[in-house]
C-alpha cells in the first residue's frame, strides 16, 4: 500500500467522527480548520500565540488530509538514507519505536510504510510503537486501525499522553525510553516557543539521558534556523553522534506516492494534501 492509501484510511475514520457532529456542514467545517492549521503555523515562532489545537476532529480530519502523507514520505526518505549508511536500521525481529509528538500519525505511517518496503531484508515481525502526544483525541485515529494496515508485521500502538511542558505527564513514565528508534516529525517547531523557563529544554534532556546506548533519534522539522540551531544544542550538551544532517532543502514525496490513494477527499475541500516543503533533517545515535 502506498502513504495515501494508508492515510485514505485513518481518514474515513475521522470523517464519519466529523459527521456525527457536523452533519452536512462538515466539509465547509473542514476547509475552516485548514485555514485555523495555516495560520497558526505562520506564527510558530511567536512566544504569545496559542498551541495549536488538535481536539476537533475537524481540525484533525484536516491536519491528516493536508500534511502527514508528504510528512510521513519524508520519515521514509531519511530512513532510507540512513539505511545506506547502517544498512539494516531494525536487528531484531522485536522493534520498539517511540514517536515523539506523533499523534498525527506520520511516524507510524512511516515506519509500516519502510518495513513493507524493506521486509525482504529487515528481520522485524513486531513492531511496538508509543505514540506520545498532548492530544488524547489521536488515539481514536491510530491504536485500533492495524488491523486494516495489511504490511505484514505485527503492530502494537500504544497511545500516551505526553505534554512537554509538563514534567508529571512524563518524568515517571519508562517504557518509551526504551526505544531502538526515535521519531520527531514537525514536533520541535511546535513547541519550541513554549520553552519559558527552559521546561522543554527539561524533556529533551530527559528523553537524551533515559534512552538506551545505541538509540536512534530522526528529526524531521521546518527548515528554519532557530529550530535547527536550537535542536543541535540540545543534541550536543546530550553527548549524540551525528550521523545524517542536511539543512533547508526542498523535497516532495517519492514519485510512487500518488495523491489519487485519497479518492473522493481530493475533490471536497478545494485544496490537495501539501507536498512540496523546505525543511531539515538529523539522525543522531546515543553511543
Amino acid at each position: 500500500m502506498t502513504i495515501f492509501e494508508l492515510i485514505k484510511i485513518a481518514l474515513d475514520e475521522l470523517y464519519a467522527q466529523g459527521k456525527k457532529q457536523y452533519a452536512k456542514s462538515l466539509d465547509e467545517e473542514i476547509k475552516k480548520r485548514m485555514e485555523y492549521l495555516s495560520k497558526s503555523y505562520a506564527k510558530l515562532n511567536n512566544e504569545t500565540r496559542d498551541p495549536v489545537d488538535y481536539k476537533d476532529p475537524a481540525t484533525r480530519f484536516a491536519y491528516v488530509y493536508k500534511y502527514v502523507a508528504a510528512h510521513g514520505d519524508y520519515i521514509v526518505q531519511v530512513m532510507e538514507r540512513l539505511r545506506s549508511e547502517l544498512g539494516c536500521i531494525f536487528p531484531n525481529e522485536n522493534a520498539r519505536v517511540s514517536c515523539v509528538g506523533g499523534g498525527p500519525g506520520s511516524d507510524i505511517i512511516a515506519i509500516l510504510k519502510y518495513l513493507d518496503k524493506y521486509k525482504q531484508s529487515e528481520p522485524v515481525k513486531k513492531v511496538t510503537c508509543y505514540l506520545l502526544d498532548k492530544e488524547q483525541a489521536w488515539a481514536d485515529t491510530w491504536t485500533e486501525l492495524d488491523s486494516s494496515f495489511d504490511v505484514g508485521v505485527q503492530l502494537n500502538a500504544n497511545f500516551q499522553p505526553l505534554d512537554v511542558t509538563d514534567p508529571e505527564s512524563w518524568k515517571f513514565q519508562q517504557k518509551f525510553l526504551q526505544a531502538d528508534l526515535f521519531t520527531m516529525s514537525y514536533f520541535l517547531s511546535e513547541v519550541h516557543s513554549l520553552n519559558k523557563g527552559g521546561i522543554v529544554s527539561q524533556f529533551w534532556s530527559r528523553l537524551f539521558e533515559g534512552a538506551t546506548s545505541g538509540a536512534l533519534f530522526l528529526y524531521v522539522d521546518n527548515g528554519h534556523d532557530d529550530f535547527n540551531e536550537y535542536f543541535d544544542k540540545e543534541c550536543k550538551e546530550a553527548g549524540l553522534e551525528c550521523l545524517i544532517t542536511k539543512d533547508n532543502v526542498e523535497w516532495t514525496p517519492r514519485y510512487s506516492e500518488q495523491a489519487s490513494g485519497l479518492g473522493e477527499y481530493l475533490t471536497k475541500f478545494g485544496q490537495h494534501p501539501r507536498l512540496r516543503a523546505y525543511l531539515s533533517y538529523r539522525v543522531l545515535r546515543k553511543e
